[in-house]
């Protein structure tokens, strides 16, 4: 037996906006990610973040109840995979993976972007002066422990086994 999520209309855009937050804010609103910029997707100076935009569809700088609607309206139909007019406990399981593994991706493609424009001489592998002209401050600490060879360069497949595991989703 599938379970339902029902809810009253009145509340269920704030319901829903607070459940689809942890899946399409981990996809959308991590740009910068923990790369560039705020996992959390905060407002600083003039920068905001992508949920706010994907709200703001006439770009004024400000979202109206009728742009709260209609964004969470959107979110509900992109949850709503059989489109019965309910969310189900499977449905959003699947929603919540899917951003997740988006995030993933993207972070992914950011750290190779950050790698190849950190590889000056392009061999493949970052020196410590790579790691430290590219300002990379966590695999500058970490260094010598992810050197396993201790040729003075890193490579992808030792930033891999140095990392910790992480558990099966």
């Amino acid at each position: 037996m599938k379970h339902r999520i029902a809810v009253p209309l009145i509340a269920a855009p704030l319901i829903l906006t607070g459940l689809l937050s942890g899946g399409i804010a981990l996809a959308d609103h991590h740009g910068g990610g923990a790369i560039h910029g705020d996992m959390h997707g905060e407002m600083h100076g003039d920068k905001m973040p992508p949920m706010f935009s994907k709200f703001d569809k006439n770009n004024d700088g400000r979202i109206s109840r009728d742009e709260a609607r209609e964004g969470t309206d959107r979110m509900f139909n992109d949850v709503d995979t059989n489109k019965d007019g309910f969310i189900s406990k499977e449905e959003m399981q699947a929603h919540h993976k899917a951003m997740h593994d988006k995030f993933r991706e993207s972070m992914r493609d950011k750290m190779r972007e950050h790698w190849k424009s950190a590889d000056k001489d392009g061999d493949g592998a970052l020196s410590r002066a790579e790691v430290d002209t590219a300002k990379m401050h966590r695999l500058a600490r970490d260094f010598d422990k992810l050197d396993k060879n201790k040729d003075g360069r890193l490579t992808e497949d030792e930033i891999r086994a140095g990392m910790p595991e992480r558990p099966a989703r």
